[in-house]
């Protein structure tokens, strides 16, 4: 593999055939071997962890590495008395001399979170990260992993922050334990795991925490446990503040790494050793709270329905870890169900701030679980998870609104994924500008059947929804369609009414137009999805760039898949100017081809699934 110094526009595919076992066992083998000879070729440090109850071997081929991501890790260090559990091989080529071996699959494969599509394997977990330009393989067999970069001197400053994040996070999760996008902070009884995307006052709050004397596990990635206990489990020694922020903990500034911050980036903050009174390796968990901005000079803790601190646990975490999906979902629906939750709203007055955290921990736990309003944990731990793919196409302006109807739904257990098919508008700020994480996936416009599909290949959930940026979801819309799915297992489909509306507010549905009841009936996102539809007749027909949801359910009905309709609005269409089938013709809109398609289906006797439209990599 060569770096490139521009990573431009990506292509994707969303026909990317399955790689073989076999293949990505080889692969595998193959750098592990490059791995060793780096080794050979160079002077191994080999350092071990305790990781989270477990006991991690790390060898470093030659010193770039090592000097580069120990300084993060080395309040976990011990010495190498007992044998460890699992062994990390981490090299670069510069300094070694052992170049990677090319990739066994082509560029397209390559995804924004890091999963490399058609490398599906539950034994070999893969990841190709584009920032960093690392690889990461580990053989869950022989709990061995590799760690490869081209040059260690090119990493960001937040790969050092907090390395071998893709690891930790495929080993913990065979090991009992899960990481999570989260910090913590606490006394020496218990503390409070706090949940919360970038931005949401997180990472000032622990470190408010850990300046005001306050235990301090981390600010940013942590790990958890939920056996015996949910305990928390310190991964680094570091953390990270955006450099006009520094001046707000001076006793934390004389540790910064670097003087010179460049624009853009955060400073990093070595805590260990200057704070190892203080930075535990692992901490009971009593409480879980998400953060929120206040107008008040004071901190309080609110009482949380659960639903906004399970998404924040769950969304930010999903949307940064290769192969992350129903099992963390079904991870953090255990850890809600075991702790109280809260909205800890956060005052201006900043260092009031660990004084309401000492506050509230200092409650016995029945008075925490009588100060949180809990949900309705029966009904929500039962709930799966939804993937909504939207795709979007110079649907900018609008992406904010369709999102907001998605989180309307109050349904916890959400995958948002946002697929841009090669928008010329600035859809990177209008996905930045969202109040939650997606997945969010680009490439070349190839139409809004591939971009499903690029949708479905990167989807983790049991059951699929659709929206169109321009479209809204009715109030009810998962909860009603869910409750039809519930009731008749044998279903795979369950379809509802579609409103068309004129848009007249781009936050609203706008100006109803005619009856449901006449409307075209196939609107993709009028529907709920389980997943082994589209297992059995594939996904969408990319050589259709409209009537690609007639062409679907035409082929679901020659399958025999069951569907059925409900007589419930549970979509919005909005009709503007934009539209993509506005002015178009019938031809033009390729119905007569969906028609030739269906008979030719028919002649043939198949259904004809589209193959490899699903790749669930």
């Amino acid at each position: 593999m060569e770096q490139s110094t521009a990573i431009a526009e990506m292509t994707h595919r969303s026909d990317t055939p399955v790689m073989s076992e076999q293949a990505q066992l080889d692969f595998f083998n193959v750098a592990h071997e490059r791995a060793q000879a780096a080794e050979a070729r160079t002077e191994v440090s080999e350092v071990h962890l305790e990781l989270a109850d477990t006991i991690v071997a790390i060898r470093f081929a030659g010193p770039a590495l090592r000097d580069a991501f120990l300084p993060a890790l080395s309040h976990l260090v011990i010495p190498a008395q007992a044998p460890a559990a699992a062994t990390f091989h981490v090299w670069d080529s510069k300094s070694s001399g052992v170049a990677m071996p090319p990739p066994p699959c082509p560029r397209e494969s390559f995804t924004h979170r890091g999963d490399i599509w058609g490398m599906s394997s539950e034994r070999i977990r893969s990841a190709f990260h584009w920032h960093e330009f690392s690889v990461n393989l580990f053989d869950h067999q022989h709990s061995r992993g590799v760690f490869w970069v081209q040059d260690a001197a090119s990493l960001p400053y937040w790969s050092k922050a907090s390395p071998l994040r893709t690891l930790f996070h495929w080993w913990l999760a065979a090991n009992g334990a899960h990481l999570l996008h989260a910090a913590a902070v606490g006394l020496a009884d218990g503390g409070i795991l706090l949940a919360g995307r970038g931005g949401t006052g997180k990472s000032t709050t622990a470190l408010t925490s850990l300046s005001s004397g306050l235990l301090y596990v981390a600010d940013d990635y942590l790990a958890v446990r939920l056996d015996p206990e949910p305990m928390a489990y310190s991964l680094y020694a570091t953390a990270k503040v955006a450099p006009a922020q520094v001046s707000r903990f001076p006793v934390l500034a004389p540790h910064v790494v670097s003087a010179e911050v460049p624009h853009g980036e955060k400073a990093v903050v070595q805590l260990h050793p200057a704070f190892s009174s203080q930075v535990v390796r692992k901490m009971p968990l009593r409480a879980i709270a998400a953060p929120a901005f206040g107008s008040r000079a004071e901190s309080v803790f609110e009482p949380d329905t659960g639903a906004s601190t399970r998404r924040a646990a769950a969304f930010t975490t999903l949307s940064q870890l290769p192969h992350a999906g129903r099992e963390l979902h079904a991870f953090v629906d255990r850890l809600m169900l075991q702790l109280p939750s809260f909205t800890l709203r956060l005052g201006h007055d900043i260092p009031r701030v660990a004084d309401a955290i000492t506050h509230h921990l200092q409650l016995s736990d029945e008075a925490l679980c009588a100060a949180a309003v809990q949900d309705e944990t029966a009904s929500h731990a039962a709930r799966p998870l939804v993937s909504v793919i939207i795709p979007v196409f110079n649907g900018a302006r609008m992406l904010a609104s369709a999102v907001r109807s998605v989180l309307a739904q109050a349904w916890d257990a959400l995958e948002i994924i946002v697929v841009d098919d090669g928008s010329s508008d600035d859809i990177q700020r209008a996905v930045e500008e969202l109040p939650v994480d997606v997945l969010f996936i680009r490439q070349l416009n190839a139409g809004p059947a591939a971009a499903r599909n690029r949708g479905l290949a990167a989807a983790s959930g049991s059951l699929i929804a659709f929206l169109d940026v321009d479209d809204l979801w009715a109030a009810d819309h998962l909860t009603a369609l869910h409750a039809h799915l519930t009731a008749e297992p044998a279903l795979d489909v369950v379809h509802g009414l579609a409103q068309v509306t004129r848009l007249s507010d781009p936050d609203g549905p706008g100006e109803y137009l005619g009856n449901p009841g006449d409307a075209y009936p196939w609107y993709i996102g009028a529907g709920l999805y389980r997943r082994r539809a589209f297992d059995a007749i594939g996904g969408f027909d990319t050589e259709l760039r409209f009537s690609e949801d007639t062409d679907w359910f035409q082929r679901a009905r020659s399958a025999e898949l069951k569907v059925s309709h409900v007589h419930e609005v549970s979509l919005f269409v909005r009709r503007h100017d934009a539209n993509s089938t506005k002015g178009k013709t019938l031809v033009e809109l390729n119905a007569l081809r969906v028609l030739k398609k269906h008979l030719d289906r028919q002649r043939s006797g198949t259904a004809s699934p589209i193959a490899g439209g699903v790749d669930q990599s």
